[in-house]
């Protein structure tokens, strides 16, 4: 405050009282599931090239559904990305019996082990050489992987310059940390390998070098090659402290049963459900039921729902059927694959919160599902009549619409969190809200509090108000923010507990359009 000694006007900022609440995000996805390598930590990536570089690209294949499991999560990450999503987490499945295999080179110079755990590491080998400068004491390393599918080995990092002393600035084991493929074992480097040592020194710099050339690794085991559902509760907890994410997705495995799809899509609707901050909305698949007429397919996926095969939930969607693309990795002339929905909804969820908002439903013509060539079963009205009423979102092939979503019910249809888009706006307040009134943790309990609160979550809502959000024509019909010595007793405040209530009139997509004709009989005078 400045010192009032001669007359006039003094200008003085005073706070408002109103704190801003941050939207929270509502396009970020969670994967879960087997890859070909990587970190088995939940890890951010922004796209499919992100992903190839940490957890492996396309695993080539005879165009049957492979018995490896990892084949299935790169297509679900180009899947939710060619459909509108910016950013995923990807959590690596893996079991404990997963081996990362240790190499130590034929001249106990060299001692390498794999970044990470699983059979991958065994098309892995390295190659040692002469440093670039000509110092004995330091040496260069080339990584050589063969890829899936492929007989040679392709440089895929080129390390120069290392040293095996622990103080100098290129000290191998603090510089291969930046390795995606290796990480170096505690031992003395005693002598670089010459240029004799090295036969395949000559395609060094042609980018490709035969496997026999490396040193290449062995004895690594996968441990999770049938990503084995028992074990998907347990790595689903990894997820806890993950807070700046919206959707589950855990994609089903090629060539497995339906009963593990059921088991796979069970133990991730029981997370969201269970999950303390109530914060993630499930996408997930429906088991393919191939083989069968269309009928056949849609009666047993109703089924499971029906017999209570599957337990429901307002934090979770089942798609069906699932989608042909083409495979980029397969054989022959214009191989294809079937793949599980959920990837690709997730991806138009991403994409219609962001040009419409997370109340819009994501379904609808707006909700194509790009990147498909056909659906696995041509589903008609009859068929949703069937699927439908029991929560189970259809995607159909609309005349002039392509392959689109034709679904927006959770899996309680019958309960006030029916729609998709009504029960994520619900965790899109929640997720706000909470971030946005840490604050007033601690601040003294009583008006001035309540008055505050009232005025940034009141303004939060107006907001959104305005942006079409909530049903009604005015604030009034839309919201309400009620914090005062009614929601907060002296039993309360003597606890050290503030309550707000907070109510929304909730967008509901127009499911059924009906619409009346008839016809305009003249009639004489």
């Amino acid at each position: 405050m400045p010192a009032r000694l001669h007359p006039g006007v003094y200008v003085e900022e005073v706070p408002s009282g109103a704190r801003a609440i941050e939207a929270a995000g509502t396009s970020t996805a969670i994967f879960v599931g087997d890859t070909e390598r990587g970190p088995l930590i939940p890890t951010r990536i922004k796209g499919v090239a992100d992903y190839e570089r940490q957890f492996g690209g396309f695993k080539r294949h005879a165009g049957v559904a492979p018995a490896a499991s990892s084949v299935v999560m790169r297509y679900a990450i180009d899947a939710f990305f060619r459909n509108g999503g910016t950013a995923a987490y990807v959590l690596r499945a893996i079991t404990n019996t997963s081996v990362a295999p240790a190499k130590t080179g034929a001249r106990a110079s060299l001692g390498v082990v794999a970044s990470s755990p699983g059979a991958w590491s065994d098309s892995l080998g390295v190659v040692l050489g002469e440093s670039s400068d000509g110092d004995a004491s330091r040496f260069r390393l080339f990584v050589v992987y063969t890829f899936p599918g492929t007989s040679d080995g392709v440089i895929v990092e080129r390390w120069d310059r290392l040293s095996a002393t622990p103080t100098d600035e290129n000290y191998a084991k603090d510089v291969l940390l930046r390795s995606s493929y290796i990480r170096w074992k505690d031992g003395p480097v005693v002598k670089p390998a010459g240029p004799a040592d090295v036969a395949g020194s000559s395609p060094l710099d042609t980018a490709i070098v035969a496997s026999a050339a490396a040193h290449m690794m062995t004895g690594g085991t996968q441990g999770n090659a049938d990503f084995p559902n028992g074990s998907l509760p347990g790595l689903l907890s990894a997820l806890d402290e993950i807070t700046d994410a919206s959707l589950l997705v855990v994609p089903a495995q090629l060539g497995e049963a339906d009963t593990d799809v059921v088991t796979r899509t069970q133990a991730a609707l029981d997370y969201v459900t269970g999950r303390a901050r109530q914060d993630l909305f499930c996408v997930a698949d429906m088991p393919r039921s191939a083989n069968k007429s269309t009928t056949e397919a849609a009666s047993a996926t109703a089924g499971y729902i029906r017999n209570a095969v599957l337990t429901t939930t307002n934090f979770g969607g089942v798609y069906f059927p699932w989608i042909e693309i083409s495979d980029p990795a397969g054989v022959g002339r214009d191989p294809t694959l079937v793949i599980g929905p959920s990837s690709f909804v997730a991806g138009i969820c991403a994409r219609t919160d962001q040009r419409r908002g997370v109340w819009k439903a994501p379904a609808g013509l707006e909700a194509t599902v790009l990147n498909s060539r056909r659906l696995d079963y041509n589903l008609l009205d009859a068929h949703q009549d069937d699927l439908n009423p029991l929560g189970i979102n259809g995607l159909r092939a609309q005349p002039g619409g392509g392959n689109v979503v034709w679904g927006a019910r959770t899996m309680q249809p019958s309960t006030e969190w029916r729609y998709v888009p009504v029960r994520r706006t619900a965790i899109f307040l929640r997720t706000s809200i909470y971030n946005g009134i840490q604050w007033a943790v601690f601040e003294p309990n009583d008006e001035p509090l309540w008055a505050q609160l009232r005025l940034t979550i009141g303004g939060f809502m107006e907001q959104l108000f305005r942006q079409g959000a909530f049903a009604g024509r005015t604030t009034r019909e839309a919201f309400y923010v009620k914090c005062d010595a009614e929601t907060t007793p002296e039993a309360d405040q003597i606890a050290g507990i503030v309550n707000v209530s907070v109510g929304f009139a909730p967008l509901r997509p127009a499911e059924f359009v009906v619409v009346r004709l008839s016809q305009i009989v003249n009639q004489k005078a």
